[in-house]
Formats: C-alpha cells, structure tokens, sequence
C-alpha cells in the first residue's frame, strides 16, 4: 500500500506541476511558480497524504537543488567581483536582515520567528532572478553585473545563515549564545574538513572513478557524495540543504565539475519539482487566508523594502540609479535558499504552519509582482530614481565597465575527442597558432593535455554543460571525432542549438550515421572508411599514370556523389 501511495503521490505531482509549469512559461513566468501551485492544489485533492513521505520528497529535492548550485558557484567570479560581492552583498544582506527583523518584531511575531523570515526575505532566487534577465534579454547589460554579484554574496550568506537556524530553539536569547557558538563552531569544521576532502581525497575518488570509463559509476560516485555530505551534515547538527551545498562547493573548482553538473541537473530538475511542489503540498490554502496579514507583511518587506535597499547599495557602489534600479527590481523575490530556510525553520519547530503558509503565500505573491516591478522600473524610471539619487555619488564605474564581462573563449575551434582524428586536427591547429579547446572522457589524458598547456575540459561530448564550459555558444568550428555515433549525434544538435552558424564536422564510422549527422545539423561528415578508400584511388591512379589535377577532379567527383547519394537514401 505504501508503494502504491508513493507511486500516485509522483504522478500526480509530476502530472499537474507539468500542466501548471506550462501555463507559467506561457505566461512568462518562472516555472517554479506552477510546481507550487500544483503543490497547493493536490495539498487539498490529497488530504490523507502521508506527511512524512512528502518529507521524503522534498529532502531529495533539497539534496540535489543545494548540490547543484554548489557546483555552480565559482571562486573565480568571486574574485573577479570581490569587491561588489564583499561590500554590495554584505550591506544589503544586513541591511535587510536588520528592517526585516525589526518590521516582523513590530508586528508582534517572537524573536525567533522574526529572524527566520528575516532571514529568507533577505536572500532572492539566483535560478529566478536569471532567468527574468534571459526573458528579458538583459544577461548582456550593465544591471546583470551587480545583480550576478549581490546574488552569489547571499549564496555564501546561507552556509552561516543556516548554522544558525538551530540555535534559536533557544527558549530565551540568554541561551542562544551557547548552542548558537557551537553550531557556527561545526560549520566552520565541516567547511574545514571539506576543504581537506576537497583538495586531497574527493578529487581522487572522481579521477579513479572517470578512468572506468563508466558514466554510470560516475554519476553514482557523484550522488553518493552529494547524499553522503548531506547526512554526514545532519548527523553534525546542521542541516541536509548545508551539507549538499558544501558537497557541490567541493565539486566546483575541479576539473570533473562541468561532467558532475550535467549528470546532477537532470536530477535536480525532476526533484526539484518534488521540492517546490512539496512545499505546497505541506501548506495550508485555507488556513493562509488566516495567516495573510503576515503574508501581506512577507510579501512588502521582499519586493518594496528588500528591492529598494538592493537599488539603494547598488547606487552606494557607485552604478547609475537606473541600472541600480533594475538590480533592485531583479533581487526583490524570495528564493530558492529562502525556502530551505523555511522548511528547517518549520522542522526545528521555530515557524509554525500560520507563518509557513503566509511564507508560501508570500512566495507566490513575490513571483507574481516580479515581472510588475520590472516593467515600473521602465515605466516610471524617473520617479523612482528620486529616493535612489541620495545615496549616489560620482560614479566609479562607466556603463561599459558595468556590463557583464565577455566570454573567456570567442571564435575558437572545439575539438570533441582527442583520438587519432581530433589529434591530427589539433597538431595542425597549434603549428599554425589558431586557439583551440579539447572535449575528451579520458581522465588521465585530460591532465596530460592540461599539463602540456592545451586547454582541456572533461566530460562527455554529449552533455550541453560541457559544450558551454568549452565556449561552444562563441566558437567558430566544432570538429566532432568521437566514435560513439549517438553521443555524436546528440552532440551536433546540441551544438547547432547553442550556436546556430557554427561549422560542424562530424566523423562517422558507418555509412548509415551520415545522413543522421546531416540531419541533426553537421555542416561536413566525415566517413573514414570511404575517405581511405578515395586515398587508395588517390595512390592507384598516380601510379598508372594518371595526373594529380585529374585524381583530384575524380576524387572530388566520386565524394560528391557519395554524399548526395547517401542524402537521396535518406529521402
């Protein structure tokens, strides 16, 4: 019976997150918004639902949306925006936290509680908030850089904020000191001990791993780390969502992490729905229209006070009020750490379900007014700019130093497996200095290519993280030499949709897979069998007497019509 209820409780969140998914992206919403209200419909469809297996969901959800985003944070933007991350992130994550706390002390909520939802009302969706720049179309203007760094600021914030969390079960704030030391104490030992594992055992385990050659005992490696750190996590005081997160941080920096994010994110996405919609799922719909002064509260300090202060560091660095402006507009949600938040806020018993269920609300409500604010921003910019204009001063930064930096890799050529074929490409290559970046699975070769200078990335040709982290989106040719002929297919239509005017050479080692890899976007294929055999006609005829001008003219003849021959089969 229990099998079955685990069974009808996925489909059924599946079914309907898709459908509600779908109307949100219809509307040019963020899908996450579907997922909770699929989560709240099937919250009252579902009343006999098992608590504790909606549990169960959610924490898979938690695992690999935290492990995934640990993955994707980056020591090298923090440093390349340290002084945005350092100054912007800090004084609008204090700043918030502070007016957050005082507005819901103010209305009568206890300390704990207050500092839980100052907590989550101080963080936005990173997932959310790029995503609106994307539909927007303004990933490439000046309001992305300070949004990008204020939000990996409050993606460092959560490992602290989330150590914290248990200690406020405090009874009184005389307690809290103790419980509170020590929570930041095993935070600061577990940050510690990853670390260790991260620089000497970690990348260790993985290369072993990967030298396999196994994608699957690969992607197993990577979700027992994930869910091996997370209950090590919990088992430590803290929390799953922090010892998932730690585990990806790990990840991040090495050279298996483009390999390791391309596995996990089709895991994190079907989770993920899971997470969100469980959420729902846990709330309350009747008993928010009781809670919602509070929700009213949550959803003014995320989106005016939390947004306005945004704008207000944004312009205290030194940006233009109206791209300060937009930042704001593009920081004021909650996001997808807020809800981790609220979840150990609710499981340490600090939150009760009034204040959940306003916090749900709330969310929802923010998604909503997002997409208003930003379109305000536009239409009444120079009324809202006033207030902005007082925290300004000479500006440092010029529109064009604003902006998001360029791509590292631009007009280059991406070699997708360095065997005998995509070696003899990339020996050409280097004798006559043009740039060029190698895609292979083989561990072992990929550090020897790295230790000879040659820009190497590991990780399957077929997986789209990959083909972004070797600048597929910006590359001028992509030379296809991997013998896997679906792993190439998938390649090549992976690569088309990245870079519609790329010019794509595919190899294809039976005659069949060349009319696929024309179809799924290749500009040449290759067929190496028949290319020797045109070498053999090439030699026979040079030694019957034949000149080199009239082989070439037979060669090029006879490769013409091979291909167009094949094309014909296809039709």
């Amino acid at each position: 019976m229990e099998r079955e209820a685990v069974f009808v409780l996925f489909l059924s969140v599946t079914s309907l997150s898709i459908l509600l998914g779908f109307v949100a992206a219809r509307l040019r919403q963020p899908v996450v918004m579907g997922y909770l209200l699929a989560g709240l419909v099937l919250g009252r469809i579902l009343e006999h639902r098992d608590p504790s297996l909606v549990q169960a969901f959610a924490d898979f959800g938690v695992t690999f949306l935290m492990f995934s985003l640990g993955v994707q944070f980056s020591f090298r933007e923090l440093v390349e925006l340290r002084q945005t991350v350092a100054r912007g992130g800090a004084l609008q994550i204090g700043i918030t936290l502070v007016a957050a706390f005082a507005v819901y002390w103010a209305i009568g909520l206890p300390p704990a509680q207050a500092f839980v939802l100052a907590e989550l009302s101080a963080i936005s969706s990173s997932v959310i908030g790029f995503t609106l720049m994307e539909l927007r179309g303004t990933l490439a203007q000046p309001a992305a850089r300070p949004t990008a760094a204020i939000l990996l600021a409050q993606d460092i914030a959560v490992v602290p904020l989330v150590a914290i969390i248990p200690a406020l079960t405090a009874s009184d704030w005389t307690e809290i000191a103790l419980p509170l030391g020590r929570s930041l104490g095993i935070a600061a030992l577990a940050l510690l001990a990853i670390t260790v594992l991260g620089v000497r055992v970690v990348p260790r385990v993985l290369f072993l791993v990967a030298r396999s050659g196994s994608r699957e005992l690969f992607l197993l490696a990577v979700v027992l780390l994930a869910f091996g750190t997370a209950v090590a996590s919990e088992w430590a005081g803290l929390s799953f969502a922090l010892g998932a997160f730690l585990a990806g941080i790990v990840v991040s920096e090495s050279e298996f992490s483009y390999q390791v994010l391309g596995g996990v994110l089709p895991l994190r996405d079907v989770f993920g729905i899971m997470f969100f919609a469980g959420l729902g799922l846990l709330a309350d719909p009747i008993g928010l229209l009781d809670a919602w002064p509070i929700a009213l509260t949550i959803l003014v300090v995320v989106t005016v006070v939390k947004g306005f202060i945004a704008a207000a560091v944004v312009t205290a660095l030194g940006y233009p009020p109206g791209i300060a402006l937009r930042a704001g507009a593009f920081l004021a949600q909650i996001g997808e750490f807020s809800f981790v938040l609220g979840l150990l806020g609710l499981q340490f018993g600090i939150l009760d379900t009034a204040v959940y269920n306003a916090m749900i609300g709330a969310a929802i409500g923010s998604l909503l007014l997002n997409t208003v604010l930003l379109a305000m921003t536009e239409r009444a910019r120079w009324l809202l700019e006033l207030p902005l204009r007082l925290f300004a001063r000479q500006p440092v930064l010029r529109e064009a130093d604003a902006s998001v930096p360029s791509r590292q890799y631009r007009m280059h050529v991406v070699i997708a497996g360095y065997g005998r074929a995509g070696r003899e490409v990339g020996r050409v290559l280097q004798r006559r200095r043009f740039r060029y970046i190698v895609i292979d699975r083989d561990p072992v070769l990929v550090r020897e290519l790295r230790r000879r200078g040659i820009e190497t990335v590991y990780g399957d040709v077929a997986n789209e993280q990959v083909l972004l982290a070797a600048g597929t989106p910006t590359a001028r040719v992509f030379v296809v030499a991997v013998p896997d002929a679906f792993a190439a297919e998938t390649a090549v239509r992976l690569a088309r949709a990245l870079n519609p005017s790329l010019d794509i050479i595919a190899r294809a080692d039976r005659r069949a897979f060349v009319t696929r890899l024309v179809e799924a976007g290749a500009t040449e294929v290759v067929h190496p069998s028949f290319e020797a055999g045109l070498e053999m006609v090439r030699h026979t005829l040079h030694r019957l007497g034949i000149g080199m001008q009239e082989i070439q003219a037979i060669i090029a003849a006879r490769r013409v019509d091979y291909y167009e021959e094949e094309a014909r089969v296809s039709e």
